[in-house]
């Protein structure tokens, strides 16, 4: 009855182990979007209002031909690297100490599985700083103007905040 526990938990233990390599994936995807937005300004007025916004949080025009192309450099966030070490520190630490109870007479070998939880933040790290393009296509309409913007989801997060746009 006990091996039958043990092996419950370590089976608990791997689908811990599953869900934690997921989200160190995920913590480093990049989150493309697009997104339509309408005004009442007209066109070079929100040309205007959008460059000054963008070059303000460090976006910089590299093309104006078809559209309006900024391009940024994203910092990766230490408290996220941080975070993400410090969760892989304690699944490897859970899977060490199930791992030696299973096996006591392999030792304390599985006890080091903890100083690779580097790795993850080294991951995140490596991943996430990253250059990214904001490309903008405005359009007059007969109310204003249309704004078509393809660009991380956190800056389209940040310029509807900006412009007071509410989500449908």
């Amino acid at each position: 009855m006990q091996e039958t526990n043990a092996i419950s938990i370590l089976f608990l233990t791997f689908l811990m182990l599953v869900g934690l390599f997921f989200f160190l994936r995920a913590s480093a995807k990049d989150r493309t979007e697009e997104a339509q937005l309408e005004f009442s300004l007209q066109p070079e007025q929100l040309r205007s209002n959008l460059r000054g916004y963008l070059e303000n949080r460090a976006y910089r025009l590299v093309d104006e031909s078809d559209a309006l192309v900024f391009e940024g450099v994203v910092e990766p966030s230490r408290f996220l690297a941080f975070f993400l070490s410090l969760l892989a520190f304690i699944g490897l630490t859970c899977l060490s100490l199930v791992l030696a109870t299973l096996l006591p007479k392999v030792g304390n070998i599985f006890l080091v599985f903890p100083l690779f939880s580097p790795i993850a933040g080294l991951y995140y790290w490596r991943r996430a700083g990253r250059s990214e393009q904001v490309t903008a296509r405005i359009a007059g309409t007969v109310n204003g103007s249309q704004l078509m913007l393809i660009a991380h989801r956190d800056e389209i997060l940040a310029l509807k905040s900006f412009l007071k746009i509410k989500d449908d």
